[in-house]
């Protein structure tokens, strides 16, 4: 089977189609690549790792996801340690909980936010509604939590890019990464989810949060052979801890 390349911009309602993240995907053999102007992510479900990358710096960091949570908290110990050592008496224990809280949210991000409910009842309609999306024909659909609308896809049912790429197993290997990222949310890793999802390719999403909208959607939809050097890091990246990729340029 060919590739993928995809090509999406994302943007909230209260900021307009002005500020949007335009992002390119590109998905081969169970691999995942997300470009975006800053930073690179790819998905390998074959040996199941992460690797970010960063363009502007030119470094890279691989590891599955266990070591990511294990570098994110040995550097939140670390500066938890730093703050301790000059607070006073009386905010050390507020400083240890904060971190306590922030290091366990690491584990389990959905469920420390607060978004996943004790119990919910999922519910996938779809709503009769087509429209065309990037030249493609999509059906509507509406995605319910315990009744309360959360999220409206448009799905192309002759397009499978996930064909490609593997969904279930994505959502349960880096549904923990994502969601810390902020870019899954808890419902999207239920199995009914994933069965919809494999329907066809979400070409356009809305989803609502208390007051805005979240909207996704696809600007150009090819499939393509790609090459295997498109899913490594270029030769003159270099190898760095996960601390390096995220701090800020300082000169």
């Amino acid at each position: 089977m060919a590739g993928w390349v995809i090509t999406q911009q994302s943007y909230d309602s209260d900021e307009g189609v002005e500020t949007a993240l335009v992002e390119t995907i590109y998905l081969q053999d169970n691999i995942m690549k997300v470009v975006q102007p800053e930073m690179v992510t790819m998905f390998n479900l074959n040996n199941e790792t992460i690797t970010i990358m960063s363009p502007v710096k030119k470094v890279y960091w691989t590891g599955k996801v266990a070591d990511y949570k294990k570098e994110i908290k040995d550097a939140m110990r670390s500066a938890m340690e730093e703050q301790l050592k000059n607070a006073p008496e009386e905010q050390k224990e507020m400083i240890r909980k904060m971190y306590k809280g922030m290091m366990e949210s690491i584990d389990n991000p959905s469920k420390f936010a607060g978004e996943e409910p004790e119990e919910y009842e999922l519910e996938i309609e779809q709503k009769g509604d087509k429209d065309r999306v990037a030249g493609k024909l999509a059906h509507k659909y509406a995605i319910k939590v315990n009744g309360s609308v959360k999220e409206e896809a448009w799905l192309s049912e002759s397009d499978k890019p996930h064909e490609e790429f593997d969904i279930g197993k994505f959502y349960d290997l880096f549904g923990d990464f994502t969601s810390q990222a902020n870019s899954s949310a808890f419902y999207q890793t239920d199995e009914k989810y994933i069965e919809f999802s494999k329907k066809g390719f979400p070409l356009k999403s809305i989803s609502y949060f208390g007051g805005y909208e979240s909207i996704s959607e696809v600007t150009n939809l090819e499939k393509e052979n790609l090459d295997p050097t498109v899913f490594k890091a270029p030769a003159d990246y270099q190898k760095v801890s996960l601390l390096e990729i995220g701090l800020d340029e300082q000169e």
